[in-house]
Parts: C-alpha cells; structure tokens; sequence
C-alpha cells in the first residue's frame, strides 16, 4: 500500500481520525493525502469543482447560500493535520475537493489503495444523520476500493476479526485486507464464520482456513449461530484494540449493512469493508 485517502469535512476536521490514519501509515510505511470535502449544492462558475492541491494562499471561498463556511476555519484545519501527520512522522498532502462530496470521493476511491473515515462524516447542515452518516453509508456502499471507518479512541492492534458467512464477498474482504496489511502477520487472527440457524459448515470453509494459516502464524476459529447482527454485537461489545473485517455493505448477505450500521454505531473499534 503506498497512500491512503483521509476523508474529511473541511470544516470539521475529526483529529481522532487524524492520529488512526497515522498509526495506519505508520505500520503501512504509506503517505496520508488529506481529502478536505466541502459540499455546495451548486457548481459556481468561479467556483471550480474537483480536487486539487491545496496551499493554504488561494482566494477567499464564499458560498452565499451557506453563510457557515469559513475559511479561517479550512485553514486551521488543514494546518492542523499537517501538524498531526508531522508529529507522527507520517509523510502527507492536501487535496481540497469542491463539488457534491460523495460524488468526488467516488471519483478519488478509483485510484485508491485505502480510504479512512470517521463514522459521523456529514455534510448535514443540521448535523442530524447519526452514525453512520448517510455520506458515510454511501461510501460503503459505492466506494472503488477498501474503506476503513476509524474508531474514536485508539492505541494499537492486538487482534484481526475477520467475519465470514459462506460468501465471495467475505473472502474478498479477508484477502484485500491481507493484501494491504502484510506488516500484520503476527498479529492474533480470529476467524469467525456465521452460520444460519443450525448449520455447522459453510461453503469451502476449510480452504479459507488453510489460506489464512499461510499468511498468518496465529489464527483461532470460532462459529456464531443465529441472528447475525446479535451474536457479532455479543462478541465485539466492549472490545478494545480490534480491527474488524467485513464484506459487502449493502449487498444481500448474512452480514449485510444493517449489521455493519449496528456495529459503527455501538461498538468503537476499527471497521474494514470492502466489496467487489
């Protein structure tokens, strides 16, 4: 992995997500380019659309029909990040996007290795979308590339959760993880299968174990029975220092993303996503 996309509000920047986009770099040895997003519901002619670097020297920015933005507020912002992504020792850029959020950041997620978000980015003047944000499901669900929704509070990875349920999209998952994590090979791995009602076995699941055991040198299983969303909520409540994986937002599976929705919102570890 070589760059990692922090999607922020311009006007409201999460420092949390800040410090988990560095430990990611960090462990990644990859740059922190910070999309600063700011939402108009016009394109102005005076106003150009889309990303570009941002210096901190440009014209004043003034949306009439939203008197709130500010500025001074974008630049204290952004120098804030940088000044995050220095103490860590993280390398970092800024690119400041203008237009429809969600659209631009599906645009950028193309050619992304990783985006990083916090579970309440909004762009609701009202700030009344809850966690997860409706941006934030629609990044899940349309994003080009993995998505990771970082946590409020955060100090290391001690376990990988990886959830399976019998579906290509849960593999898929597990392996993009894999895939822009190798640095975590060491780590404790906890394959959880979900299985309906009183099924035992899942699809090709002894494949998957023995893939995971080429990659990782500790790996525990363990089956969950039942409602999906409940029997994952028992066993991550309360959990600290965990990096969850997840398939498919928004596809119809066991793990669909009523479950993820209800995970974002109680429970504050790290969430993986990726889908085809």
């Amino acid at each position: 992995m070589q760059q990692i996309l922090l999607v922020t509000n311009a006007l409201t920047l999460n420092t949390s997500s800040v410090d988990f986009a560095a430990y990611v770099a960090n462990v990644t040895k990859s740059r922190v380019i910070g999309l600063f997003l700011e939402q108009y519901e016009k394109a102005y002619s005076a106003v150009p659309q889309g990303a570009y670097e941002f210096t901190g020297e440009e014209e004043a920015i003034t949306d009439y029909s939203n008197p709130a933005i500010s500025n001074e507020l974008i630049r204290k912002n952004v120098q804030l990040f940088k000044e995050t992504c220095t103490r860590h020792n993280v390398t970092s850029s800024i690119h400041y996007v203008k237009g429809i959020a969600v659209d631009e950041i599906i645009k950028e997620s193309r050619f992304a290795d990783l985006i990083i978000s916090d579970g309440g980015t909004s762009f609701n003047t009202e700030n009344m979308d809850g966690i997860p944000s409706n941006f934030v499901k629609t990044l899940l669900a349309r994003a080009e590339c993995p998505v990771i929704i970082s946590p409020f509070k955060f100090d290391e990875v001690n376990e990988i959760i990886f959830t399976y349920d019998g579906s290509n999209s849960s593999v898929f998952a597990i392996k993009q993880f894999t895939y822009l994590f190798p640095q975590l090979d060491e780590t404790k791995i906890t394959l959880i299968q979900i299985a309906p009602g009183e099924v035992n076995e899942l699809t090709e699941n002894d494949k998957l174990k023995r893939w995971l055991m080429m990659h990782y040198n500790a790996v525990h299983f363990e089956i969950l029975h039942g409602a999906a969303d409940e029997e994952l909520f028992k066993k991550l409540v309360a959990k600290r220092n965990k990096f969850l994986v997840m398939g498919a937002y928004g596809r119809r599976m066991l793990l669909d993303h009523s479950t993820a929705d209800l995970v974002l919102k109680t429970i504050d570890i790290p969430v993986f996503i990726a889908h085809h």
